[in-house]
């Protein structure tokens, strides 16, 4: 008789031992996700599918109804808040579309894209060639430094211009 209950003790305890280990390896499946982390948010770096970051070019025209205010604030202030949009470029439609302007109306200009690149200036920025005329800019070098340095454009002298 002591044999026999041994023996169901025995097995009592191993049937025990395994439902433990069972509860244990269920526990351990939700310990892989880190505390505070949501493993659906594209963002998280353990979520298989992140949303890939991509750049927004936003075009502003040569006729002066549609030069810096084709690029309305909201809409920059739009994708500056968007996590998955890397660098805002404002674009000039032509590269040559300033080149007759004259000092004031760069300034005028370069006010108004300032504005706007001081949104966020470590996400905005100009992209592509930008052909001033010579005249404009030589008593003005702040308006080349704005456009080159500030925005980022390649900066092309019209010497025809003078």
């Amino acid at each position: 008789m002591k044999k026999t209950v041994s023996y169901n003790i025995k097995k009592g305890l191993v049937i025990l031992g395994m439902g433990v280990l069972a509860l244990a390896f269920i526990g351990c499946e939700k310990d892989n996700a880190k505390p505070g982390t949501n493993p659906d948010n594209p963002h998280n770096p353990d979520n298989p599918n992140p949303q890939q970051k991509h750049n927004v070019e936003l075009v502003y025209g040569k006729n002066p109804n549609t030069q810096w205010q084709n690029i309305s604030m909201d809409t920059l202030y739009k994708y500056n808040s968007e996590p998955t949009v890397d660098t805002i470029f404002m674009v000039p439609e032509m590269p040559g579309q300033f080149s007759t302007h004259s000092t004031t109306g760069l300034e005028t200009i370069a006010t108004k894209l300032r504005e706007r690149h001081n949104i966020n200036p470590n996400k905005i920025f100009g992209k592509g060639d930008l052909e001033l005329k010579y005249s404009s800019i030589e008593n003005n070098p702040e308006i080349v430094r704005f456009f080159a340095d500030t925005l980022r454009h390649h900066v092309i002298f019209n010497n025809n211009s003078k």
